[in-house]
């Protein structure tokens, strides 16, 4: 199993494909070194040299998004903008994307653009299920089978889940919603304490979450809001309860 996300990365997986000896290359054949910055540039992959263990390997991607490779919810525009990128370098990593997807179908014939999860870690997802034939499943629903989650559900009252910051993302196949949903097909309550609420927080009432309770109680900088991480996290449990 390989358990993808938080990455630093934007570069369609060529990074770690190239350490398992994928090469890519530009229109004058000349290998390119597989970041972000070369997505764009990429005419040709060569497999041929790809490690021989990947043929008798069975890979499972546990993954906590749902994301395409690109567009508006794929990996550049949904995760592009928390690794530093600006408007200007994610309309070139999108463009670069797009680029690169064409040529995995178009030489190799791996349709992964638009695949579930396929924009998960910068685009890992679509290259581990492309290069290796991974089965991606959801890293939230593997964890909660494994701990019998359902069985835990049996006689409780109430569910309290949380996030670091809650925000649009956190609906698509994130912690929250994970736990969320399988609270709702029993009727069962779950609340959320979170350090903070972002764009779009509100999307995962959908997804079972009831109610959102912010860890923060007034205005505050970031360096506030560490040192006094314990107090204020008891505080927002306090009131929940």
């Amino acid at each position: 199993s390989i358990a993808i996300g938080g990455s630093a990365t934007n570069d369609g997986g060529m990074g770690a494909m190239r350490a398992l000896g994928v090469r890519f290359l530009d229109h004058e054949g000349k290998e390119l070194s597989g970041t972000g910055a070369d997505l764009g540039k990429v005419a040709d992959i060569d497999v041929s040299g790809l490690h021989p263990a990947v043929k008798d390997a069975a890979i499972t991607v546990m993954c906590d998004v749902n994301n395409p490779l690109t567009g508006p919810d794929g990996a550049t525009y949904t995760f592009g903008k928390q690794k530093g990128g600006t408007p200007e370098i994610l309309d070139e990593l999108e463009a670069g994307m797009k680029q690169y997807a064409a040529v995995m179908r178009d030489k190799l014939g791996l349709d992964v653009e638009n695949l579930a999860g396929a924009g998960a870690a910068g685009g890992l997802g679509a290259a581990l299920c492309g290069y290796l034939h991974a089965e991606l499943k959801s890293g939230i629903e593997t964890v909660l089978d494994l701990i019998d989650f359902d069985g835990l559900l049996e006689g409780t009252d109430l569910v309290v889940t949380g996030e670091g910051r809650i925000d649009w993302q956190s609906a698509f196949g994130k912690v929250p919603s994970g736990v969320g949903m399988r609270c709702k097909a029993k009727h069962i309550p779950a609340v959320a304490i979170v350090g903070g609420m972002g764009n779009g927080a509100e999307k995962i009432y959908e997804f079972g979450v009831d109610s959102i309770i912010p860890t923060i109680n007034g205005a505050m900088d970031i360096e506030e809001a560490l040192d006094r991480a314990e107090e204020l996290y008891v505080s927002a449990a306090d009131r929940t309860f």
